[in-house]
């Protein structure tokens, strides 16, 4: 994965399935060259550090699968952290050095320290994610575990979305909560964000339109619940978007948002080559 200055609105579904997939490759250190899956990427690059973001799938006739469609696969994400949502299948995966199991399904969230050794245990007939790598020069946070979650967490420790929007001034637009809160390089955030009904900074209906220029990172987001309407400022270009949709952000691009009544709910994930403040 190599690093490249992405200034464009990405966008794809989880239903994206293009006539040609790609054999998921790579060098797993203990193991050397692996070949497991197959993937379509759908976010290319980022504004900093090296990210990429798509879909990943395993079943009968796919790269290093079982004639049943099953895949044994030992992963230590060498080169990026991994932020995945599980769309369709089951696994289970284990921390090798602790022997702590997850058991992941449709809904599944799990972000993958570097360099962290699983082993994915895929059941048959197949399995399907959205996933998102980012790695940045920058060390951060060595992780020893998966953080993992679920599309339909709803703590109760929601927080208003506060953030700071360069030539608008302090915003408050939606409520969020964050699985994972630092990378193992750079800055990444992974987490869930709603507007609706009764919302801080949300209209009566539950509809919320406010300027962003994702300053805090990159942002690439599923889109889990609703429907959302993007306005490119610097181009004039307009989106719609609904649930399942993929949408990759740049940092610094000016953007209108407008989530659509009655209520919209998104994974995201917020990644910045620099620390955390």
């Amino acid at each position: 994965m190599t690093t490249s200055l992405v200034r464009k609105i990405e966008f794809g579904s989880r239903s994206t399935n293009p006539d040609q997939w790609t054999p998921f490759e790579w060098v797993e250190p203990k193991l050397g060259p692996q070949v497991k899956g197959e993937v379509v990427i759908i976010r290319t690059g980022s504004t900093s550090g090296a990210q990429q973001a798509g879909l990943w799938r395993t079943g009968v006739g796919i790269a290093g699968c079982e004639a049943d469609g099953s895949c044994h696969v030992d992963y230590s994400a060498p080169d990026a952290d991994e932020t995945v949502v599980i769309l369709e299948g089951e696994a289970l995966v284990t921390v090798n050095a602790t022997g702590k199991q997850y058991k992941l399904e449709p809904g599944t969230i799990m972000s993958h320290p570097k360099g962290l050794e699983i082993t994915w245990e895929i059941k048959a007939p197949f399995l399907k994610k959205f996933w998102v790598l980012w790695d940045s020069p920058q060390e951060a946070t060595k992780g020893d575990d998966l953080y993992v979650g679920n599309i339909s967490d709803n703590p109760e420790s929601w927080e208003p979305y506060e953030w700071v929007e360069p030539g608008h001034g302090s915003q408050t637009c939606g409520e969020l909560f964050a699985l994972r809160s630092t990378g193992s390089t750079g800055t990444l955030m992974c987490g869930l964000w709603r507007t609706g009904v009764g919302i801080a900074g949300c209209e009566p209906d539950g509809s919320s339109t406010v300027p962003y220029t994702a300053p805090i990172g990159d942002e690439t987001m599923l889109l889990l619940e609703g429907q959302a309407h993007l306005v490119n400022e610097e181009t004039g270009e307009e989106y719609d978007f609904k649930a399942g949709d993929i949408i990759a952000l740049p940092s610094g691009l000016n953007v209108t948002w407008t989530s659509k009544a009655p209520f919209v709910k998104k994974f995201w994930v917020i990644t910045n080559e620099n620390l955390p403040a």
